[in-house]
């Protein structure tokens, strides 16, 4: 009976798709959430708790873009939250309750709330943490950024399949590697035909060190959010469709050895703050469209023993401090081929643009 008059009540609301609030609060409602509450595009408060409803949280919901208060406390819910609705905590949702449910990952005991996410600050800080924090999935963040990725890629050939967000972690899923800690250490989906954007959410993988995405054919920009993988060895991203600038953010990562970004669409400068990786053995930046003058700053990488620039618009002269590399650091081969650099245009003699030598022997 209960039900019936719920679910009449609520087929009103719908109806009139004006409504801001629905509260159908200790009505000993059943059955599952409508997934049709999605035409409410007005609502901005949803309160369902103190029920018994079943079932999964409908995904639909996250698509009311108003809804800025969801209560599903003390109900016989399901599954897991999905990411539709957890992604609206970084913009219009201001409280989500799902204390007291049977979701994966909770006890009926626990006590789960998650408030203000409008500011700045909340709103990184919930991008990278707020799933682990929040025990509202499976207590795993990582898993829930990797999702969150394959969501947003097009994967024909459907080499993401075994990517479950429905397991305790990500260590079992294809392509991905984990240390002893069950933390994601590898993604490696080098030539998998895949397609689309790469999430600002990566950021938050804070133990990866290998991240290779060679050879698809990923669009977008590079987030600036890469720069906070702190252990990042090496980030292939070449061969792709790839836009916009390198970020400078990217000189933060001082474990860094590999950066492979050549052969993608990439514009701007080459940043300074490259100069900064004092790990780094390759640099790769060939075959985009960079401009600009060629930074001072990549002297400082003793380390390097590969630089290749060649195939950009890049002006002006290479600088003495990377030349300085091939007599005083590692550098074994520099290519700076089909540039604009001073001498090289429209000249009628042949200049130098490559460099390659054997390896400095050690001595001792």
């Amino acid at each position: 009976m209960g039900a019936k008059f719920a679910e009449a009540k609520i087929s009103a609301i719908v109806l009139t798709g004006l409504a801001a609030l629905a509260t159908l609060v200790s009505c000993n409602t059943e059955g599952a959430i409508s997934p049709s509450l999605d035409n409410l595009k007005s609502l901005e408060i949803l309160e369902l708790r103190n029920n018994a409803l079943s079932g999964f949280i409908p995904a639909s919901l996250g698509n009311i873009e108003s809804l800025n208060y969801l209560d599903l406390n003390d109900n016989m819910l399901t599954g897991t939250v999905p990411l539709e609705i957890l992604s609206r905590l970084v913009t219009t949702l201001d409280e989500l309750n799902v204390p007291h449910n049977d979701l994966d990952g909770t006890t009926r005991k626990s006590v789960t709330r998650v408030m203000g996410a409008h500011s700045s600050a909340a709103a990184a800080a919930l991008f990278t943490g707020f799933l682990a924090l929040a025990t509202l999935v499976s207590c795993n963040t990582e898993g829930d950024i990797l999702y969150a990725q394959r969501l947003a890629w097009k994967d024909p050939f459907n080499v993401l399949q075994s990517w479950d967000p429905t397991l305790v972690n990500p260590c079992t899923w294809f392509h991905v590697t984990c240390n002893n800690n069950n933390s994601v250490v590898r993604v490696d989906l080098g030539l998998a035909g895949l397609s689309g954007p790469l999430i600002p959410q990566l950021g938050g993988l804070s133990y990866l060190q290998y991240l290779e995405l060679y050879g698809n054919e990923l669009n977008g920009s590079i987030p600036a959010a890469l720069g906070n993988l702190s252990s990042l060895v090496s980030l292939d991203l070449q061969g792709n469709l790839l836009t916009g600038a390198i970020p400078d953010s990217l000189g933060a990562i001082s474990t860094l050895r590999n950066l492979r970004l050549y052969g993608n669409n990439l514009t701007g400068t080459i940043p300074q703050s490259l100069g900064s990786l004092t790990s780094l053995v390759k640099l790769e930046l060939q075959k985009n469209s960079l401009s600009g003058t060629i930074p001072a700053s990549l002297g400082n990488i003793k380390t390097l023993e590969l630089l290749r620039l060649n195939g950009n618009s890049l002006t002006g002269t290479l600088p003495l401090e990377v030349l300085s590399l091939v007599l005083v650091g590692n550098l074994t081969e520099i290519n700076v081929a089909r540039n604009n650099l001073d001498g090289t245009v429209g000249s009628t003699g042949l200049r130098v643009t490559a460099i390659i030598q054997d390896r400095l022997k050690i001595s001792g």
